[in-house]
C-alpha cells in the first residue's frame, strides 16, 4: 500500500496519484476539480455531492469525476476509507480522444456505479486498483508515465462497454426525464449565476414548470426545482469564497447580486453562516491539510 496516504490539494495538481483517502479536504468544502477522480469505496459510509445530486458512499460504490466537476462530502463515518486514483486535465485529455462525446458526456452526468462487494464488476474495480497501486508505486520505472496513461485509457474503455449495456436497458420515460434533468443542471452551469426564476429554466427546457418540478424530484427526490437552484448557486459561493484573491464585494458583483448586504443575508440564510466566516473557516482547514 502507498506509504504516504495523505490526499492534499497539492496532490490532486499532480500528474497522478494513487492512496488509501477519507476525502477529508472534501468535507464540508466544495471543490471544482482541475483534474479528475477514480476511487472505490472500500469500508463505512459517506454522502457525497457532485454537481446538483447527493449518493450515499458505501463498499462496493466506484466513482469517476471529471475534470471540471464539482464535489463534496458533508458526511463521513468513522471507519469510511476508499482506495482512490487521481488524474491531471493533461493526463485525461491523452486518453479520452478516442472514446468520442458521448461517452464523455454520460461519464459526467452518471459518474457513481453501485454494486454489492462479491459483484463481477467491483471485483475487477479492485483489480484495477491494485494495478494502480502497483504501477504509481514503481516510482524508479522509466515508462512509469506511460503506464499510468495506458491504465486509465484501459479502465475508461472498460467502463465504455458497460455505459453502453446500460443506456440500452433504461427505460424511455426514465431515460427522457433523466435527460432532461441533466439539461436543466447544464442550464444551470451556464445562467445559474444570474438567473433564479424556476419559470426562465421551464422555458428554455420547454415544458411547464409543474413538468420540471416532476422531473427533478425524479432525480433528486428531496429537492424541488428552485432548492436546486439555490443549492448551485451556494455550492458556486462557496468555490469563489476559497480565493483569498477575490473580496466579498467583487463576489457579489459577480453572481449579480443586487448588492453586497443583500448577498450576504442570502449566504448566511443557506449556508448558516456570513461569507466571511466561511471563508475563514475553509482557509484555515486548507492551511492545516
Amino acid at each position: 500500500m502507498n506509504s504516504n496516504t495523505t490526499l492534499t490539494l497539492d496532490r490532486l495538481r499532480d500528474y497522478s496519484w494513487y492512496g488509501t483517502t477519507r476525502l477529508e479536504i472534501f468535507l464540508d468544502t466544495p471543490r471544482r476539480l482541475r483534474g479528475g477522480l477514480l476511487f472505490l469505496c472500500t469500508g463505512g459510509e459517506a454522502t457525497a455531492h457532485h454537481g446538483l445530486e447527493e449518493s450515499l458512499l458505501r463498499p462496493g460504490v466506484k466513482y469517476i469525476l471529471l475534470p471540471g466537476a464539482t464535489f463534496h462530502v458533508s458526511r463521513v463515518s468513522a471507519d469510511f476509507s476508499a482506495r482512490l486514483f487521481s488524474f491531471s486535465r493533461e493526463l485525461f485529455d491523452e486518453v479520452s480522444l478516442t472514446l468520442g462525446f458521448p461517452f464523455i458526456h454520460y461519464l459526467r452526468r452518471a459518474p457513481r456505479a453501485a454494486h454489492d462487494e462479491g459483484h463481477p464488476y467491483t471485483k475487477n474495480a479492485i483489480l484495477w486498483a491494485d494495478m494502480a497501486e502497483l504501477v504509481s508505486g514503481d516510482t524508479a520505472n522509466p515508462f512509469r508515465r506511460v503506464m499510468l496513461r495506458d491504465l486509465l485509457r484501459v479502465y475508461l474503455m472498460y467502463l465504455h462497454q458497460r455505459v453502453r449495456v446500460n443506456l440500452e436497458a433504461m427505460p424511455p420515460d426514465l431515460s427522457r426525464k433523466r435527460q432532461l434533468f441533466h439539461r436543466f443542471a447544464s442550464l444551470l452551469a451556464a445562467h445559474g449565476h444570474h438567473q433564479r426564476d424556476v419559470r426562465f429554466y421551464a422555458a428554455k427546457l420547454h415544458i411547464t414548470t409543474r413538468y420540471l418540478y416532476a422531473v427533478t424530484r425524479a432525480a433528486v427526490p428531496a429537492h424541488s426545482p428552485k432548492e436546486l437552484i439555490d443549492r448551485h448557486l451556494v455550492l458556486e459561493i462557496k468555490i469563489l469564497l476559497q480565493s483569498p484573491r477575490l473580496t466579498i464585494s467583487e463576489i457579489a458583483y459577480r453572481l449579480e447580486f443586487p448588492n453586497e448586504s443583500y448577498f450576504c443575508r442570502y449566504f448566511k440564510k443557506h449556508a448558516g453562516l456570513s461569507p466571511s466566516a466561511y471563508r475563514a473557516e475553509r482557509l484555515r482547514d486548507d492551511g492545516s491539510a
